[in-house]
């Protein structure tokens, strides 16, 4: 009995959260090693600036039809050994999901169908190309694309954590194969069938705001721009979502599901944390051309946020291009703009900043100077070993409000201490900890006083900035997350240090914990203000 209990246990405990990988990371591993591989001509031609203009360039055309001069950037597979080959394969595959790899990877084996049916060297499975954008960290700013005649995907990681997939192309030719080995494969079926399932759907006077024309437009009418052209799709045209009876409205979800899927559930589920991908009141549904198959047809559906494009025309409408877009997001605009403001928040009337944001200037690390570095507007604490980063303080602080956005990596532990002092070694003696933890596996989670009194229940979500709040007024101390309070404590009068750390309030200076190498917590907008 005892035997069955442990084997069921370690089942539960092989399929828990601790055990998972989440896409941030294994994008950054993926890619790391995808550039450990590379010489320094693969390095050329393959590693971009973050600022690199070519970061926001996309294109679906073979490479020939490319302006200006018919050549895509990145390092082909046609060009890679054989093992960067298989890590380009990892670093893809780290990206999307087991649907969304299976037809990216089927649509480049259509190039040498295509080859079969024309002999034009332009259809070439190998003219995929793999650039990477900065430096790939589980906690700073980079991203990467992948792309090749019908594939286009760009990810752009913000903070190595925080995602966005757009512009994500897939495109089809031949939409159906009509002979030979792959005879009635069609890589993009979903996409076409329940679109036209719900447009056939329409009732007249549905079809009279839904059907656009009886003639579908030739491409997708984004194309290959770097952003959407706004005037061309507000105001909105189409049937809206409030028009829709039940049956349309999951139609409509299942469409939107097919271009989202192709993408890791994680990435998707944080996305539409944010912003759904079908808005409950402005989503709005537009056909034109034929609803027959095998005729001419375009579809789109948009959000105030978000669009769905796609577009089966050309070749005798054997030929398919399906994108989605985001209005004001593609390559990570929205989120990257957002970072930047807060990044560079001016400290309140009244606050001091310990932070500049840039360097480390007046905070010193004593176990390991490697344990801290500042990136992209944060200070990132993985420590290879225990380390602290001690803010060196003029004078020190007793009482004061203390505030801090933190993001917190899975499986991750750190702390922030007051009232402490520098020492050379060792967990901090004097002070106390405001615990960071929303997954670590100790009990004691995100704003506790470790060990004085405790949170069983963590307050905010890993890879999402949250602001941390501490205040100690005489003998209190208040700690808030988005200001919800979560503990409140007063001292005993009898209080008295402890044989091993001196809990008791007085003052000193602050310190950030480094506590794991497997623990990455990123801080910014580090600010205090002294109280009487």
């Amino acid at each position: 009995m005892k035997k069955t209990l442990l084997c069921l246990l370690f089942c539960a405990i092989l399929g828990s959260a601790a055990f998972a990988h989440d896409p941030a990371t294994d994008m950054a591993d993926a890619a790391n090693r995808f550039i450990a591989s590379l010489d320094d001509k693969a390095k050329k031609a393959s590693l971009f600036t973050w600022d690199s203009k070519e970061r926001e360039r996309w294109n679906y055309l073979p490479d020939k039809f490319i302006k200006p001069d018919g050549k895509r950037q990145g390092l082909p597979i046609k060009l890679m050994t054989a093992q960067q080959r298989i890590l380009a394969n990892g670093l893809l595959s780290a990206a999307l999901s087991h649907r969304g790899y299976l037809e990216a990877t089927t649509i480049m084996t259509l190039e040498q169908i295509l080859f079969q049916m024309e002999g034009r060297d332009i259809r070439n499975p190998e003219l995929y190309y793999v650039c990477i954008f900065g430096e790939p960290s589980k906690a700073g700013n980079w991203g990467w694309r992948y792309e090749g005649h019908h594939l286009s995907l760009s990810f752009t990681l913000v903070n190595g954590r925080i995602f966005s997939v757009t512009p994500s192309f897939f495109g089809t030719n031949p939409a159906e194969v009509k002979e030979g080995a792959f005879k009635g494969l069609k890589v993009l079926a979903d996409e076409e069938n329940m679109a036209r399932k719900l447009a056939r759907s329409l009732s007249p006077p549905q079809r009279e705001i839904g059907i656009l024309s009886e003639k579908a437009p030739d491409d997708v009418l984004t194309k290959w721009d770097s952003e959407v052209k706004r005037d061309t799709f507000f105001p909105p045209q189409g049937l809206p979502i409030t028009k829709m009876n039940s049956r349309q409205k999951g139609w409509l979800a299942e469409i939107v599901e097919a271009y989202a899927a192709k993408h890791r559930p994680e990435i998707v589920a944080q996305i539409t944390k944010k912003n759904p991908l079908i808005d409950p009141k402005e989503t709005y549904f537009a056909w034109a051309g034929s609803r027959s198959p095998g005729e001419g047809h375009y579809y789109r559906i948009q959000t105030p946020k978000f669009l769905f494009e796609y577009d089966c025309t050309q070749n005798g409408a054997n030929h398919v291009h399906a994108v989605w877009r985001d209005f004001n997001g593609d390559f990570g605009r929205d989120i990257l703009a957002q970072h930047h403001a807060q990044s560079h928040k001016k400290a309140e009337g009244g606050w001091e900043s310990l932070f500049d944001g840039k360097t480390l200037k007046g905070w010193k690390a004593n176990e390991n100077d490697n344990s801290f570095k500042v990136r992209d507007g944060c200070i990132v604490a993985n420590a290879p070993g225990r380390c602290h980063l001690f803010y060196q303080a003029k004078k020190p602080f007793k009482n004061f409000e203390f505030k801090a956005e933190v993001m917190t990596l899975p499986h991750s532990n750190s702390g922030i201490y007051f009232h402490t002092k520098f020492q050379d070694e060792g967990w901090p003696k004097v002070g106390f900890e405001c615990q960071v933890n929303n997954t670590y596996h100790d009990p004691k989670k995100t704003a506790s006083i470790y060990g004085v009194k405790d949170n069983l229940t963590a307050p905010a979500q890993d890879d999402e900035w949250f602001e941390i709040y501490i205040k100690v007024d005489g003998k209190k101390v208040v700690t808030k997350i988005n200001g919800k309070t979560i503990v409140e404590w007063e001292q005993p009068a009898d209080a008295k240090s402890g044989e091993n750390f001196e809990r008791v309030l007085g003052e000193g200076t602050f310190a950030l914990q480094g506590h794991d190498p497997g623990s990455t917590v990123l801080f910014r907008n580090i600010r205090v203000k002294r109280l009487p």
